[in-house]
């Protein structure tokens, strides 16, 4: 999983595991190569240079926005917290979940996320990866920049990463069925989260559906929400046991939003 050709064959040259477009499952690995893949063969770029060279530079975002680190930010990181308690915690979390809705051992739910990967994320040769849909490392100051642009018609500090028409179909709802990884109803645009209730409760990105972003693991989150032109990330280096940034982060999205009057 830590080398990108590798990632990448495995990819194009894997079945898909359903019918595509009857269905969908998170992917919590597989992403990283499916997306950077789609960009570097559309482009002829790695994806880590079209970050560097579309985003990073164009927002003043230098040194604050990475997937897969460089050599020489090594003392600059956060250390995440994941200490044994806390995988207990996880592992009694997935042990939970599966007596719940009953999953059977080779569910689709431990297939994308299986309890142990047998590497931790604090490891220098993880960190050093390229795995677009894991291990990015970023201020959340770099993020909500990023994800302020995308609130705001595409442009943000006189910079437009995306035409205006493009937020729209970003945001898009392409689906409100159940994920066949996590077990229940996702709503969900082309590569993101959405925002809405959902079972009768809004989640971290708040109460309406045109919000879109992405929770991290462990609790950290980045979104837009471009009908009211707000950006939030929230990045956290205690890890929690949350799908969708339950606990602290869900609570500091919400008081962001109770003080600009943002929360209806």
């Amino acid at each position: 999983m830590l080398e990108w050709e590798n990632g990448l064959r495995y990819i194009a040259e894997g079945e898909p595991a359903w019918e595509p477009g009857t269905e969908t499952g998170y992917h919590a690995i597989t992403f990283s190569w499916i997306a950077g893949g789609i960009i570097q063969y559309a482009d002829g770029r790695h994806i880590q240079q079209v970050l560097e060279e579309e985003i990073v530079r164009p927002l003043g975002l230098e040194g604050e926005m990475y997937i897969g680190i460089p050599e020489g930010v090594e003392e600059r990181l956060a250390t995440l917290q994941t200490a044994q308690e806390q995988a207990a915690r996880e592992g009694q979390q997935a042990q939970t979940r599966a007596a719940m809705f009953q999953l059977p051992p080779d569910h689709d739910f431990f297939k994308a996320m299986p309890p142990n990967l047998g590497w931790n994320f604090n490891d220098m040769r993880v960190r050093r990866a390229c795995l677009p849909a894991a291990n990015g490392h970023f201020t959340a100051r770099a993020l909500a920049k990023m994800y302020a642009a995308l609130a705001n018609g595409g442009v943000v500090d006189g910079v437009r990463l995306v035409s205006k028409e493009r937020i729209g179909l970003m945001s898009a709802i392409q689906t409100e069925a159940p994920d066949r990884v996590l077990v229940m109803p996702m709503v969900k645009s082309i590569g993101f989260f959405n925002g809405g209730v959902l079972m009768g409760q809004h989640g971290a990105m708040g109460p309406r559906k045109a919000a879109f972003g992405h929770p991290g693991a462990g609790g950290s989150i980045a979104f837009a929400d471009p009908e009211v032109g707000l950006a939030v990330a929230v990045t956290i280096n205690k890890m929690q046991t949350t799908l969708q940034a339950e606990g602290p982060t869900f609570e500091i999205c919400e008081l962001i939003r109770t003080e600009l009057g943002l929360n209806r």
